[in-house]
Formats: C-alpha cells, structure tokens, sequence
C-alpha cells in the first residue's frame, strides 16, 4: 500500500502545483490588461498630435522630429534610468521593508534629483544651437519649428517624467488600472485642445496649437495621477516629505538607473541608425522602412508596459523573501508571453496582405512590405520578449548586465550585420531587418539564459541588503490579491 500513499501525495502535490501556476497566471493577466489598454490610450495620444501636426504641415513634422531625437538622446534616458531604478526599489521595499512608507521616500527623492538635473536639461533645449550644428539638417523653417517644440518640452516633459516616478508608485503597490484612468484624462485633454487650438478654425492658433495641446495634455495625465494618491488608501504609503537617507537612496537610484538610461539609448540609438541607413536606399525603401518602424515601436510600447508589471511582481516576491514564487512568477511571465507572441506571430503571417493593405493603401508600398512583414514579426516577437526578459532582471535589481546585453547585442553583432547585408551583400532593406533580428534574438536568448540560471535565494539576500539589512520582513500588504505572497503557498 505504501506505493498507492506516495503516488497519491505526488498527484496532491502536482495538482497544488498546476493551481498555483493557474492562480499566478490569472494575477499576472489580471495586472496586464490594465497596463496594455493604458499603452495603447498613451499610442493614440501620440497619434492625434502627429495627425493634428500633419494639417500644418510637412515643414512642422520634420521639426518634430528633428525635436524628439534630441529629446530621445538627452532627456529621456533619465525617465528610463529612474523609472528602471524604482522599479526594483519600491516593489521590493513595498513587501520587503519594515515601513513600507520607504516607496514614497525613495519616489520623493527620485523627483529631486530629476528636478535638479532637468535645470541642465531645460537650459540646453532652450539653447539648441550646439545640436543642430551637427545634423545635417539646415532648413532654417525646419530649425526654428524644431527649437518652439523643445521649448514647449521644458514645459511637459516633466510632468511626464515626474508622471512616470509616481506611476512606479502605484505599481509597487499592485495599482495598475488607475493609470489607465490617468491615461484617458490625457487622451480626453489632447482631443479637446486640438479641437479648440488646432481643427476649429474659429479659434485655431496655427502650429503652436499642436505644442500647447501636448503640455495641456501631460499636465492632466500628472494631475490625474497626483489627486488619485492625494484622495486613495495608497497616500498612506507616501509619508513625509524628508531629506532622510538622500544621499544612499541617490546612490541606489544613479547605480541602477544608469544602465537603464543606457539601455533606452541604445535602443533609440539603433532604431535612429537603421533610419539613417535607409536614406542611401530607395525612396521607396524610406517610406517602407517609417511604416515597418511604426508598427515595431506600437508593439514594442505593449512589451515595456508588460515588462513594468513583471518586474514590479518579481520585486514584490523578493522583497518579501520567496524565492520560489519568484522564479515560478518569472516562468509564468515567460510562457503567458511567449504564447501570446505565438498567437500574433500566426495571425500577422497568416493575414500579410491584409495587414500590408491595412497599413497604406499604395500598391508599390504593398509590393515592398509583404515581404518583410516575416521580418517584422521575428522583430516584434524578439523585442516583446526580451522586454519581459528584461524586466524579470530589473526586478532583481540587474539593470547593469541586461545594459551590457543590449547594447553587445545590437552594436556588437546586429548592426554591423545590418549593414553589411544592406551594402556589400546588397540585400538593401531586407538585409538590414535581418540585422535586426539578429540583434534582438541575441539579446532575448542571453536574457533568457540570464534567468534560467538565477539564484533566486541569492536575489533575496541582496534585496533585503539593498532595502535595509536591518529590516525583517512584515506581514505583506499584498496577501489578499496575490497567491504567490499567501504564507501558506510556496515555502
């Protein structure tokens, strides 16, 4: 009979098992729906002021764009390098730390030290001339277009970085639909000003309409997010305004983030790269190379929302010293994104005429993109996934290896295979996605490798020592809605 006793516990434990697997992976869609639905308002946003910007002009587009890469190249990396810093510090403080009040400080203090850096920040944009001393661009009209947008950015972009630190607030704490509502009110603000500064004509005040809309816009999206932690429970969590621990939080923040910054430029950085490659190929190559990045940077926006969730789950687990329910939340995370990037793989090849038709209605367009669009789908099936990979390491607190990863992987190996199947190869813009490829593919198989190895015992130990060696673990404030953090799930 002592066989039947063990066969039966190993049923018992392995039906435990699959429920707990089943339990997670309804959490994780639960906290990635919000965040997909908030990227995708965020997208639209963006595309009613490219569209409002489109009735203006060609001359104010490019101005946009010229604006934007140096905003890419100066501004944002410290919107990724602190929000990848909070990531790893307020989800593991929030269930690791004594007082959980530690998220707020380290938020507060990750808003000083944007706000002193954003002085320089504002001063440069104001005085761009250095920069476009350097581009190739001389239009004078294009030039000045460009310097009213970066003016109109010493307004907004704060108020989307400081956005940005606060959100990380709310996903520490398992929030993730509000920014949802936060989002809306940002939609909602952008389509109203349009309306009155731009498409009215009554009392449309030309191209600068477009600028002031998007500063009205990020304004409501931050006041949104102010007055829900103002009104909610979650302003327990903020404490008090202190100067407490600045100077090792400021050392946390820059020893993480900085490799997020660096990760963020190397992304722009190379996508800017394969657009400049593209200008010595065909007109028409250039018109296909702006569709096949905009479909990438629409899917890849869903992959980094995805990867904030992850990393935010990874860190709560840690923090509250469960090893086990960290790796099992990582492999969760792995498989639900891995077979959604199946499902759209398949529909994206199996409908390319479609979607090709879909996209721009130009047969010569058509002719060129169906061919690439097996490309595309390698690209974006990579990219959602390291994004989640990458996102697993920051809520480790491994930002400087996955840094490391990324740039090897497309400056080391994919560009200069890029470009060598684009010219010598002659295999033009073809050869240049399958750089691409290659590129991301590096970079999701060593991410992968990176976490298939984890010692998630030894991630606990240093998370605890990161928060606070002194700390012990408190009662998680997440035990209700989250199986994984239960005290009777998972030892």
């Amino acid at each position: 009979m002592q066989p039947k006793n063990i066969s039966n516990c190993a049923d018992a434990s392995t039906a435990s098992w699959r429920r707990v697997w089943f339990d997670e992976a309804k959490h994780q869609v639960s906290k990635s729906l919000p965040m997909a639905i908030a990227g995708t308002i965020r997208s639209l946003t963006t595309i009613l002021e490219v569209q409002a910007l489109g009735h203006t002009g060609s001359k104010p587009l490019a101005g946009r764009s010229l604006a934007l890469l140096v905003v890419n190249l100066t501004g944002y990396p410290f919107m990724y390098g602190l929000g990848g810093a909070l990531e790893s510090l307020c989800s593991q403080a929030f269930t690791g730390a004594h007082h959980t009040k530690r998220i707020g400080t380290y938020v507060q203090h990750s808003i000083w030290l944007f706000l002193a850096a954003n002085i320089l920040i504002a001063l440069l944009w104001a005085h761009p001339q250095i920069i476009f001393k350097v581009l190739a661009t001389k239009d004078p009209e294009v030039l000045q277009y460009a310097r009213m947008f970066l003016l109109f950015e010493c307004l907004y972009f704060p108020c989307i970085v400081v956005q940005s630190n606060l959100k990380r607030f709310l996903l520490a704490q398992g929030l993730m639909r509000p920014t949802v509502y936060f989002e809306a009110a940002g939609l909602l603000a952008m389509f109203v000003s349009l309306q009155f500064l731009v498409w009215n004509p009554k009392t449309a005040v030309g191209f600068v309409g477009v600028p002031i809309s998007s500063t009205i816009a990020y304004a409501a999206v931050l006041v949104a997010n102010i007055l829900y932690i103002r009104f909610s429970k979650c302003k327990s969590e903020w404490g008090q305004f202190t100067l407490a621990g600045f100077k090792q939080n400021a050392r946390h923040l820059t020893s993480l983030g900085i490799p997020c910054g660096i990760s963020g430029i190397a992304s722009y950085g190379f996508a800017d790269l394969a657009t400049i490659a593209v200008t010595f190929l065909k007109a028409d190559d250039l018109a296909i190379q702006a569709v096949l990045n905009s479909s990438k940077s629409a899917f890849s926006r869903t992959g980094s929302y995805l990867g904030m969730v992850v990393s935010n789950r990874v860190g709560n687990l840690l923090g509250a010293q469960n090893p086990a329910g960290s790796k099992l939340s990582a492999k969760v995370s792995i498989t639900l994104t891995a077979l959604s990037t199946l499902v759209l793989a398949i529909l994206m090849l199996s409908f390319q005429h479609t979607l090709a038709s879909f996209i721009t209605k130009e047969k010569s367009l058509i002719a060129g993109l169906i061919p690439l669009i097996p490309l595309l789908v390698i690209v974006v099936t990579f990219d959602t996934l390291s994004n989640v990979l990458t996102g697993i390491l920051r809520g480790q607190g491994r930002q400087s290896i996955a840094a490391v990863i990324r740039v090897i992987s497309l400056y080391v190996v994919g560009l200069p295979l890029a470009y060598a199947l684009c010219f010598p190869l002659k295999l033009e813009l073809y050869g240049l996605w399958v750089g691409l490829s290659v590129g991301f593919a590096v970079i999701c198989a060593a991410e992968l490798w990176l976490v298939g190895i984890s010692d998630w015992r030894a991630e606990v130990k240093r998370s605890i020592e990161r928060i606070s060696s002194d700390d012990t673990i408190c009662d998680s404030p997440l035990c209700e809605s989250s199986p994984l953090l239960h005290p009777n799930r998972l030892c």
